[in-house]
């Protein structure tokens, strides 16, 4: 470490985006169950402390080479005024679009930054999660896994609020399905959903519950949730990614006023893959699916209309997979 005194009249932003993108190299070299958890603390942090968009526009412009060398300078809105010595737009037009920069042929474009969830999504699944730490707590420390067959028990939990005088009865019944379960040998590689009738206390706080092969699965935390609120399934991308292209797109906060308002010459859309989608989204990269078959659907799902925006670009932005790819 440096003995020199910390100049902060020297310090640029530009070393504080060098130093997180440093910081997200290490990330990805993490085991995947650490990530998991980061991911966890990630999802108690306020929305809007997790935007970053001159960040993801400069790891944008490294994936997609075409419209780097297009642009001879950009900034984020609210450092492009100032820095320019112009007189902003009236709000709200002052704080849109969140890119702004000029062409080597002398247009002024903007682009809008927007992710794969939208804020209800968000809710609904900090919500969600509301629910299942009450049950993680109910559940208590698990200890070593000791069943024979089973290797993981992923628990999908309703939103209900938990009656203390019911903790008991959950963690018999919990502990006597797991025992029954363990006593039908599972085929490696596999997983079973289980009918809750004869767990009346389960199935009044819990949606379903499944248990995986010990083969498959082993993880100190083996009782747990599934990764995003629902069981992953490419149906659940599929309509995250549609719903969010269709409703940003036709946003009418980025009609032809804003054109005006921010004397663009053009306007785009940038849906970025990011920690909040990582955190809350099912996998876009299940089996057979992956950030070229993404890219083909948001095309279908646009048809070459990009509504308000004249072009509209799908980035998958997490370190160590960044690709780019434009959609209209």
């Amino acid at each position: 470490m440096s003995r020199e005194a910390f100049d902060p009249n020297a310090f640029k932003v530009e070393d504080i985006f060098r130093a997180k993108m440093a910081r997200r190299q290490r990330l990805a070299k993490l085991p995947f169950e650490q990530k998991i958890e980061i991911v966890r603390k990630l999802q108690q942090v306020p929305i809007d402390m997790m935007r970053n968009e001159k960040l993801i526009f400069a790891s944008f412009l490294e994936a997609y080479a075409e419209l780097a060398d297009e642009i001879v300078e950009w900034g984020v809105v609210e450092e492009w005024y100032p820095e320019h010595a112009i007189d902003p737009p009236p709000h709200p037009f002052d704080k849109r679009p969140d890119i702004i920069a000029v062409t080597k042929s002398g247009k002024k474009i903007g682009v809008e930054l927007k992710s794969w969830v939208n804020r209800e999504q968000i809710a609904e699944a900090r919500k969600q999660e509301r629910y299942q730490e009450n049950i993680r707590k109910i559940i208590g420390e698990q200890g070593p896994n000791e069943t024979h067959h089973i290797g993981q028990v992923w628990l999908s939990a309703r939103q209900v609020r938990f009656d203390a005088g019911d903790v008991p009865d959950f963690q018999e019944q919990l502990r006597a399905l797991i025992e029954r379960e363990d006593k039908l040998e599972l085929d490696q590689n596999s997983w079973k959903d289980i009918n809750l009738d004869d767990f009346p206390t389960l199935e009044r706080y819990l949606n379903t519950v499944r248990v995986h092969s010990r083969k498959r699965h082993r993880s100190k935390n083996w009782i747990t949730f599934p990764y995003s609120a629902s069981f992953f399934s490419p149906k659940t991308m599929h309509e995250t990614l549609t719903n969010a292209l269709i409703a940003h797109t036709k946003d009418e906060r980025y009609n032809k006023e804003l054109r005006t308002q921010a004397s663009l010459d053009e306007l785009g859309l940038l849906v970025h893959y990011d920690f909040k989608a990582f955190a809350y989204n099912t996998p876009f990269d299940a089996p057979n699916f992956g950030f070229e078959e993404a890219a083909n659907l948001a095309r279908e799902t646009l048809n070459s209309n990009g509504g308000y925006f004249d072009r509209v670009f799908l980035f998958h932005f997490l370190s160590g997979q960044e690709k780019a790819e434009r959609i209209v």
